[in-house]
């Protein structure tokens, strides 16, 4: 498994419209697809690893597979909020 940021989970003082976090939810598994395949051009994945680490939810110096699972956790996070999922979700290894 990875490893964690330690980062915590704080609800946000407004919630999401549920249109937003769909659209978000998509953009997250084609970002992760794309990073799998190698299709994710370098500069702008570095701009999403940076996002990421800049919020505390991935760590410096993380592998390929460490971004594509952060951003895997997030995804199923916001499908947790839009209620998809009757609890959060353990957090699942994405493939090597």
């Amino acid at each position: 498994m990875p490893e964690s940021t330690g980062s915590t989970q704080e609800p946000t003082p407004n919630p999401a419209g549920r249109e937003d976090a769909a659209v978000l939810i998509g953009w997250a598994a084609i970002l992760e697809g794309a990073i799998m395949t190698g299709d994710l051009p370098d500069d702008l994945a570095v701009k999403v690893s940076r996002r990421l680490i800049d919020t505390g939810l991935l760590v410096e110096q993380a592998s390929e597979r460490e971004l594509r699972q952060a951003i895997n956790d997030l995804n199923h996070r916001l499908r947790y909020t839009l209620g998809e999922y009757p609890e959060p979700v353990e957090q699942t290894a994405v493939p090597e």
